[in-house]
């Protein structure tokens, strides 16, 4: 069983260490050669490691996990496996020349008097390797096996490649022999080559002939290992530190330049910057092309060597141009193969599918044509989430991708040979026309149970046809066009110019993706219709932008109407259309055009290209001038930053000449040719922009897409912090909250009665200027995973690869933290920055817009969010002596940051490896352990009192342990953190209370933070504190929401209270402070059945019952009368546990006094008995302490309510645990 840690190359390693440890003792210590390809061969002994099994693995994952994220696992069996197999083959003194896949091949280079030794060596590692790692076992049911296979013999290397980019190849008849024997071996067995065979210390070995001339099976030794001798450079330590020399050779910036070449970009840019290893690993979908080349058998190794050069160089420049980037060559039998990835950190791009195929295309024809050795060329591509990152050992790793996806286009290859072929996927996102495609026959591939659909692209072909006339979206009769008034007023101002001046106008509206452009030209496509105008509508794809005049002929057939009529009879119509306009002869002028056949005219056949152009647009100038007489003419262009160069220009001619509305939408960002730039600067084109949604109205659309009146407060939150008014982001989360299942809905036109049972409870929120009567309402019931939402169809991967990559590794640690960002945070999970750069990069991201500072004007919400506070900035505040750029840096410190992308801090959320995600959650929990308490007006402590301190160690988890340590700092730290959240509060006066603050700030993160990382316990602690802080500030709501949250991490309660299990253990106070905050809760929305219900189970855990029936109170009245002068003879208690006593006692207390209001309410002589017996109770409760000054204030406070209850029946003016207020203060500064 694998047990090796992750690859993670310390900080501290230098650059050469760091390039050294990706690639192979071969390239490290090579001699520089020539530009040209040249051979190098030297003797040696290849091992090839084939992992069995992996492949069924990933095949059985991506039909039974229900969320691609599950890959973080495969990914994890498939790094810690192979790690192993790396560090003892490192330990043999191996060399790791690649991981290819599920393939490690490793070679040891010697003379030729050492081969047999070495050759015996390499089997000593071969059976200790199947030995120790032969099988290991999945919870998924499928082993991961080993085959081995080894040669010997003259070994060749040739490096391939300009001075950009290289490659090394290790090819010659053993590496097909390795890869022969590895073919011949069964799982757990070790095959060698029949050269191998030949050249080792035979005698050593018990054997199996399994092919003559072919493979030998080795079955063990036939001799005592002793007398095998290990070459000098073994040492036989396996640490990470001196597996490799390679990793410790000096500084030396030749061999820095020259190990460069081999490692892609994207990877160099992070290693500049200094990222860890483990934090370069990331979850994303890419597109794979796999090229595959067959030579003829006749070719010379020399001449191979260089048809591999040119057709790498060729293969590099087409996949770099499209966005994608050569990862590496590999060798097989019969050819090589080349791996290009689209979409890797940095790369992506959101037409990358389209790029893969065009790009696989012109490789695939110039293969074909000018690469004269070649047998057969075989392109395949896939496109899907993939693992991109590290695999291997600290000594030796390698930047792999690993995905179901990867072996699909391997095994394409050998099914669908000759062709270009893509799966299902690849087709659909490409957005390219069917007819360049051609569906292949199914076919069954090895270990995949489910390929699906198979296409073979034909290559980019102009089918001879129209642009049809559509736009993107239609318009919604039952959805009212939001907060677009000023939009629509824009159209109207131009028809009434265009109307009265009769001059062309030209309305363009710009936006961002998903603003609702298409959306406002469905309703001026229906307000014009309504008016009987005559419309042209089009909407541009992006492949229309390389054909000339395209947009126009398509609006003017569109005009003409015959886009629509069959071909047999375009021409007639067209010819109806023309007539009594343009002269018949000149009819002859649309024949390429429009695709008709009028006869050849005389004039016509005497004018040249130029010529013919000038008349056609004469022609429409003639006819368009003809067209407005009668009414207005419309056209309709959807992302018109499409249009080709030539349309512009007749598009800016004509509104200058003709009276004409254009109404056009373009997406930002776009870059515009010079044509369109003139047209946007004419005087009858107004650029008007689409703003983003307001609140209300976003919120208004997600109750039109739930189909629901109001939603609750939390449910709004979520759409407003990750939809940033973009009504497309709206639309979808909210069919991906439909398609999750996870919402309910309630019918609020039925009476509401009073509720017995706490989980049928519902929060209660009329969102206001909806409707009158308000019918429906949506609730959430497992709303925490909201906070875990993944893979939402939004491109936001792709602006997060617009950026550098230091700005990348920002935003990604800023996702870990949440929503809003606190600056010593986010430098705390920054490895090696200093303020300096952080501040730099903040800066660069905020003129970016992708970060905004988060002012005191703006109000923070409600929803429990990642909001971290922080300790540096105290230390800060400290230090009175301050340089200015350090008294900057701390001017930007006090404010919080928030994320300015929709969806963006999601997006970089998802692209952490799972285990890179909780260590870096943890980071945050343990950044604001010490944080979660009062504020210091409030004299510090926990919110549900002595909370900390009567948690029983032996029922709670490390994790409470852990973060649930009490430090007297905590106070002091969050009143200075507050204090600098508002600045503008006079210090000089009484400090106000900042546990709202505290609340937002740092409870509500720990809660999400502990969720993460497993740590349920913790969690549970944090939500009862940020219940009660809730219930504190007067937020009943969020106090709700937070007990559901932890009501669902307890699960379902069983029917017989004594078969009762809770999912998370909690000890029995913690069970009692739930109780009594739930009954709170009830109290306050009314419920005063559940709540006494709630309070009487609080004390029964807190081992104090409270009655039922008259006769009840009787007896307790009775007993509690004689209870002072029993509690005094009592022993005192162990001065360890005065402060968990504390905590049940506050507790108790709390209980009494709600119970005590509870029964005030009825103004019964029966309640007036429960609430004298509650405040008995109380009483007797401080006097269990034996505290003169407590017992006093419990006096004052009895005879306070019984004044209270002789009024007449009205509701007590004593808020809330008024007693256990006045408890706090005195055993507070007790404690202290």
């Amino acid at each position: 069983m694998a047990t090796s840690e992750q690859v993670a190359a310390p900080l501290l390693w230098p650059i050469e260490a760091r390039l050294a440890a990706l690639l192979p003792d071969l390239l490290v210590f090579r001699k520089p050669r020539g530009s040209e390809p040249e051979l190098a061969t030297a003797q040696g002994v290849l091992l090839g490691v084939h992992v069995t099994g992996f492949t069924a693995l990933m095949d059985r994952f991506s039909l039974t996990c229900k969320s691609e994220r599950d890959m973080d696992k495969l990914a994890h069996i498939f790094s810690y496996y192979i790690s192993d197999i790396v560090e003892h083959v490192l330990c043999f003194g191996g060399d790791i020349l690649n991981i290819t896949g599920n393939v490690l091949l490793a070679l040891w280079t010697v003379e030729q008097n050492q081969l047999s030794d070495i050759i015996t060596l390499v089997a000593k590692c071969s059976l200790e390797i199947q030995e120790k790692f032969g099988i290991y076992h999945t919870k998924e049911g499928q082993d991961l096996q080993l085959k081995i296979g080894l040669s010997a013999g003259r070994i060749s290397q040739v490096i391939v490649g300009d001075e950009q980019r290289q490659y090394l190849l290790v090819i010659g008849r053993d590496v097909d022999d390795v890869q022969l024997a590895q073919r011949f071996a069964q799982a757990n067995e070790i095959v060698l080559s029949w050269n191998c065979w030949k050249l080792c210390e035979q005698y050593m070995f018990e054997v199996e002939i399994m092919r003559e001339d072919e493979a030998v099976k080795v079955g063990g030794w036939s001799h005592p290992l002793h007398i095998l001798k290990r070459p000098s450079y073994y040492t036989g330590q396996c640490s990470g530190d001196t597996l490799r020399t390679a990793l410790e050779l000096d500084p030396d910036s030749a061999l820095e330049q020259t190990l460069r070449k081999h490692i892609m970009k994207n990877l160099l840019k992070k290693i500049d910057e200094g990222q860890p290893m483990e934090y370069i690993s990331e979850f994303r979908t890419v597109t794979m092309v796999l090229v595959s080349l067959e030579f003829h058998k006749t070719a010379w190794m020399l001449h191979l060597c260089h048809l591999i050069q040119e057709a790498a160089l060729y293969i590099s420049t087409v996949i770099e141009k499209g966005g994608g980037q050569l990862s590496r060559i590999f060798m097989f039998e019969k050819g090589c193969m080349f791996l290009c990835v689209f979409g890797l950190p940095g790369d992506k791009k959101p037409d990358e599918c389209a790029h893969a195929l065009k790009s696989s295309f012109s490789i695939f024809s110039f293969c074909w044509e000018n690469l004269a050795e070649t047998k057969l060329v075989s392109i395949s591509i896939t496109n899907g989430p993939v693992f991109c990152g590290m695999v291997g050992a600290v000594a030796r790793h390698e930047y792999t991708v690993i995905g179901p996806k990867v072996s699909l286009v391997a095994r394409m290859i050998t099914a669908y040979p000759g062709l270009v072929s893509c799966d299902e996927v690849t087709y659909l996102r490409s957005m390219l026309p069917a007819y360049n495609f051609k569906k292949l026959p199914e076919k069954m591939m090895k270990n995949i149970s489910n390929p699906g659909k198979m296409y073979e692209y034909l290559g980019h072909r102009r089918c001879i046809m129209f642009g049809k006339r559509h736009l993107a979206r239609e318009r919604n009769k039952n959805h009212l066009l939001l907060d677009r008034e000023k939009e629509l007023e824009a159209f109207q101002m131009a028809q009434q110019r265009c109307l009265h001046q009769k001059k062309g106008q030209a309305v363009l509206y710009e936006g961002g993706k998903g603003y609702g452009k298409s959306q406002l030209l469905a309703e001026i496509n229906f307000l014009a219709q309504k008016e009987g105008d005559p419309l042209c509508i089009r909407g541009l794809p992006e492949a229309d932008s390389t054909q000339c005049f395209y947009a126009v002929q398509t609006l003017m057939a569109i005009f003409f109407e015959i886009d629509t009529c069959p071909a047999y009879n375009r021409q007639e119509c067209l010819r109806k259309q023309l007539q009594g306009m343009v002269q018949e002869p000149l009819h002859c002028l649309f024949n390429d055009l429009f695709f008709v056949k009028f006869p050849l005219s005389f004039e016509v056949s005497h004018m040249d290209d130029l010529a013919r152009q000038k008349k056609v647009k004469a022609c429409f100038f003639q006819v368009l001038q003809k067209a407005v007489r009668e009414t207005p003419l419309i056209f309709l262009i959807d992302e018109a930053q499409y249009m080709d160069a030539a349309s512009w220009e007749f598009w800016g001619t004509l509104l200058s000449s003709v009276p004409i509305i254009m109404v056009m939408t373009l997406t930002l960002p776009f870059t515009l040719c010079g044509w369109a730039q003139h047209f946007l600067q004419s005087p009858q084109a107004i650029l008007v922009p689409i703003s983003k949604l307001a609140a209300t109205s976003l919120l208004r659309m997600a109750c039109w897409e739930l189909g629901v009146v109001s939603i609750p407060q939390e449910l709004q939150i979520y759409l407003l912090h990750r939809c940033f008014g973009n009504p497309l982001y709206c639309e979808v989360l909210c069919q991906d909250l439909l398609s999750k299942d996870i919402l309910l809905f309630r019918d609020l036109q039925k009476e509401e009665e009073e509720n017995s049972k706490w989980e049928s409870l519902s929060g209660k929120l009329s969102f206001p200027g909806f409707y009158p009567g308000p019918a429906a309402e949506v609730h959430s019931s497992a709303w925490h995973h909201l906070a875990l939402m993944r893979h939402m169809p939004i491109p936001s991967v792709n602006q997060l690869d617009q950026l550098s990559p230091e700005e990348q590794l920002l935003v990604k640690c800023a996702a870990v933290i949440g929503h809003s960002i606190h600056v010593d945070l986010l430098q705390h999970l920054l490895p090696g920055w200093d303020e300096n750069k952080l501040l730099q990069v903040l800066r660069a991201l905020v003129d970016m817009h992708v970060l905004r500072w988060f002012t005191q004007s703006q109000e923070l919400p409600a929803e429990p969010i990642l909001e971290p506070s922080s300790i540096e900035i105290i230390k800060q505040t400290k230090e009175k002596e301050k340089s200015g750029k350090e008294e900057l840096l701390l001017c930007f410190q006090t404010e919080l940051l928030e994320f300015g992308v929709p969806l963006l801090r999601e997006a970089a959320w998802e692209l952490w490896p799972k285990a890179q995600q909780i260590a870096l959650h943890l980071e945050c929990a343990c950044f604001l352990q010490d944080l979660a308490c009062r504020c210091g007006s409030c004299h510090g402590g926990d919110f549900v009192s002595f909370h900390r301190f009567a948690i029983c160690p032996t029922k709670s988890s490390s994790g409470t342990s852990r973060f649930c340590s009490y430090k007297d700092t905590g106070s002091v730290l969050t009143q200075v953190i507050t204090e600098k959240l508002h600045p503008e509060r006079d210090v000089l006066t009484t400090k106000p209370c900042h546990c709202e603050e505290i609340l937002k700030l740092v409870l509500s993160p720990l809660t999400q933070h502990c969720l993460i990382i497993g740590e349920t316990t913790c969690a549970f602690y944090y939500l009862l504190e940020a219940a009660a802080a809730s219930l504190d500030l007067s937020d009943n709501y969020m106090a709700f929401f937070y007990l559901r949250k932890a009501s669902s991490l307890l699960g379902q309660r069983s029917a017989f209270s004594f078969l009762k299990k809770h999912k998370v253990k909690i000890c029995q106070f913690e069970e009692a402070a739930f109780c009594s905050l739930r009954s709170e809760v009830c109290f306050n929305m009314g419920q005063i059945t559940l709540a006494k219900k709630l309070a009487r189970q609080a004390l029964r855990l807190l081992k104090r019952n409270f009655p039922c029936t008259w006769f009840g109170v009787l007896f307790q009245t009775f007993l509690e009368k004689y209870w002072h002068s029993w509690s005094l003879n009592q022993p005192p208690n162990n001065p360890s546990e005065n402060k968990k006593k504390l905590a049940i006692l506050q507790q108790r207390v709390h209980c009494l006094s709600l119970l005590w209001q509870l029964y005030n309410l009825e103004a019964t002589a029966s309640s007036r008995r429960f609430a004298c017996l509650a405040t008995l109770m109380q009483k007797n409760s401080a006097e269990e302490f034996a505290n003169e000054a407590q017992v006093s204030k419990s006096w004052l406070y009895l005879w306070a309510s019984l004044g209270n209850v002789e009024c007449e029946g009205e509701r007590p003016c004593l808020v809330p645990g008024f007693s256990m207020q006045i408890l706090d203060e005195h055993l507070l500064s007790d404690n202290r």
